[in-house]
């Protein structure tokens, strides 16, 4: 982990050369190569982009729809939008939204596949697609972090991406790569700062993951093993998240590639626990895809060393279930024997040695807070967090400036040393030298530009360094804004269903006072003995705003009376997104929302449920179709406003309905992992991967 050589290991394997990813011409000078962390980032970015379209085109009818929950037609995008495109080709918004969704998924499919297509031009197109349903529609739930993120990340992606295909790096490869890099910080340092600057009680007494894992929108079924652990551990759990969301960011821009792996494994590791007990669609993936560009070459696997471990599984019979078998025990074997490979490496090259001295030197930090700010005893356990608001404040006030001007020294290296690279090149006519250092300079200005433009945004968590900001740099993001160029991240500020989460349930009933069934959605919980569903990297947005609207009342999320309304005029798009509904052939006369509190059952429960639930009360009243308030409800906020299609092309309708009819049939989350796994086909063509495995 510590090898600074050209020459790197990998889990005890080494990694002599880069295979099939290697580039093909290197600069003359030596320059430590990032080509294949680019095309990892990118790769992940296409992947994240293939599961959002799919996800959205899945949900579209249902959703916004003419009949949906929430229908587009009656939202007011601002700008380039879906809209603006059906409007622009004369065609129904509908099959519009679905046409930009399948070009979304066709394109971000064949940039996971195929290294020669991650270009910039694919990728502005990429950000373009999904900015025409993003751009003004986050009434219809498309304000979600994630989204925002992104968006954001494919912008930055625009300058990763090479203008035409190219085998090898780019001399300002690790200048556009800082920026992703800079965007990682800013995301998990904010995420961390804002659970303190929220003053929420939970985070502050150490006490927040006690719910996290019951509360969460979609857990998964380990969330229920987890949640069963000690107080100690979760107490500890919190401590590791400030550390890892606010300490560790700082070692991305360490001069040592040894301490910026420590950063990056350190947030990999945290999205890896997020995932495994939570369904944050592509949140984790994409996060993951934003750090590893801290690292260069040497810290990431090539095609030969995956060849290395892939081969024995794939020769097939007895032998591939042994190596697949003993492939997690592998891992952890090398994981156990690191500190030990760390220290012999540091008495036999000196620049291990610095290296590990840094290492240990942030572990001692983090072993100072753990005690000393942590509160944590002999016994493990922990009180509350040491300090108050005053020190969080003096805190803010030097270590944001302190990590703009870290970013920025970093940048301000990277710029130098594509310079100093580019000019010292012997191989090359000066003419193609000169055009090197032109396109450098212009990608280094671009860069500049748009990290004085991120300033706004992370300064946010301290108003006094916001304030020395230029005027000139507030307003150019103010302009900008709406292009999420930069913007402000806080993932889970708050923690929301302490005493037991909210859920919403909708009844439905021919008669007013009895005889009530219960609606069962797809993913979230319901039925007590359902068990939690894994649904990653699938977004049921649906049952998202469901989790939203328990946090409050039904005046401040209209739509789930529209959601009652649909299913009273047995709407069959909206019954798509219902898994069980207990009227198939004829709507219920009444139908009515309850509010409960859920919470896990414990280790050896007699009736084997996942949850028991209590605290019933009404959420809304029994509606009904002839009920003329539901009517003046749903005309007030706009929901039965009629499409207004006139004199429209038709001719793409058919077709759509067709490829409709067969996606219809196939379960998303089912739908959405095979899109992503034959993305990769091409990858497992290249590492030799043989269908013996299947007895194919």
């Amino acid at each position: 982990v510590v090898s600074t050589q050209s020459t790197g290991s990998i889990m005890g394997v080494k990694t002599q050369g880069m295979a099939d990813s290697t580039p093909t011409k290197q600069l003359d000078t030596p320059m430590t190569s990032t080509y294949r962390v680019k095309h990892w980032f990118l790769c992940c970015l296409a992947l994240c982009h293939l599961a959002a379209f799919s996800s959205i085109y899945v949900q579209w009818p249902g959703l916004y729809g003419e009949d949906g929950v929430m229908p587009a037609h009656q939202a007011t995008p601002n700008g380039f939008s879906v809209k603006t495109l059906a409007e622009t080709f004369n065609m129904p918004l509908k099959e519009t939204a679905e046409l930009v969704c399948l070009i979304g998924t066709v394109l971000a499919g064949l940039l996971t596949a195929f290294p020669t297509l991650r270009v910039s031009p694919a990728y502005a197109l990429l950000g373009a697609l999904y900015f025409s349903i993003l751009s003004g529609w986050k009434e219809v739930s498309f304000g979600f972090q994630w989204d925002i993120i992104l968006m954001e990340t494919t912008c930055l992606s625009v300058l990763v991406a090479p203008l035409l295909p190219s085998k090898h790096s780019l001399p300002h490869d690790n200048i556009t790569l800082w920026l992703v890099r800079w965007l990682a910080f800013r995301l998990m340092f904010a995420s961390g700062v804002v659970k303190l600057t929220s003053g929420c009680p939970t985070w502050w007494g150490l006490t927040a993951m006690n719910w996290h894992y019951e509360s969460q929108c979609i857990p998964t079924p380990l969330a229920w093993f987890t949640h069963q652990t000690p107080q100690c551990i979760h107490q500890l759990e919190v401590i590791g998240t400030y550390l890892i969301e606010i300490i560790f960011p700082f070692l991305f821009f360490a001069p040592l590639a040894a301490l910026r792996a420590m950063g990056v494994y350190a947030q990999v590791s945290l999205m890896t626990m997020i995932m495994l007990t939570g369904n944050y669609n592509f949140f984790n993936l994409i996060t993951c895809g934003l750090v590893i560009t801290s690292l260069d070459d040497n810290y990431l696997p090539s095609a030969a060393t995956l060849v290395t471990y892939i081969s024995p599984i794939s020769n097939g019979g007895l032998g591939a279930i042994a190596a697949f078998l003993k492939l997690p025990f592998k891992i952890i074997i090398a994981l156990v024997k690191l500190p030990y490979r760390i220290i012999i490496g540091a008495t036999k090259c000196p620049a291990r040695a610095v290296s590990t001295i840094g290492i240990f030197s942030v572990l001692a930090v983090c072993g100072w807070i753990l005690i000393v700010l942590g509160g944590v005893g002999v016994d493990g356990n922990c009180g509350q967090l040491t300090f108050g608001r005053p020190e969080l404040e003096w805190f803010l006030a030097h270590f944001v400036p302190l990590g703009i001007v870290m970013g920025l020294l970093s940048l301000l290296v990277n710029i130098a040393t594509a310079f100093y690279h580019t000019l010292r090149s012997t191989s090359k006519s000066r003419l193609i030298k000169l055009g090197e250092v032109i396109q450098t300079s212009i990608v280094s200005c671009a860069v500049v530009t748009m990290f004085a433009v991120s300033l706004i945004p992370i300064t946010e968590l301290d108003r006094d360094t916001q304030n020395k900001i230029p005027l000139s740099v507030q307003e150019l993001y103010h302009r900008t804004r709406h292009y999420h160029i930069a913007n402000s991240y806080g993932l889970f500020r708050s923690m929301t269903g302490v005493g037991g989460r909210p859920e919403v349930i909708l009844e439905g009933s021919d008669r007013h006072d009895k005889d009530w069934q219960e609606f069962e959605f797809l993913y979230k919980p319901g039925d007590l003995s359902r068990a939690p569903p894994v649904v990653t990297p699938h977004q049921p947005r649906l049952d998202w705003q469901m989790w939203f609207a328990a946090l409050g009342s039904y005046n401040y999320n209209p739509w789930i009376i529209n959601l009652a309304y649909r299913l009273l005029n047995n709407s069959t798009d909206v019954n798509n997104l219902i898994k069980h509904n207990p009227f198939p052939e004829k709507p219920p006369k009444f139908i009515r929302a309850l509010k409960y509190r859920y919470h896990y059952t414990k280790f050896g429960n007699a009736t084997r449920d996942w949850w028991v639930r209590d605290s019933q009360e009404e959420y809304f009243p029994p509606l009904a179709l002839y009920q003329p308030t539901l009517k003046e409800f749903l005309d007030y906020h706009g929901y039965t406003e009629p499409l207004r299609e006139e004199h429209v092309d038709q001719t793409i309708i058919p077709y759509m309905a067709m490829i409709r009819s067969v996606v219809d049939k196939t379960d998303p989350v089912v739908l959405i992992w095979t899109l992503c796994l034959a993305s990769f086909l091409p990858h497992f063509k290249a590492l030799r991967f043989r269908f013996s495995l299947f007895g194919i």
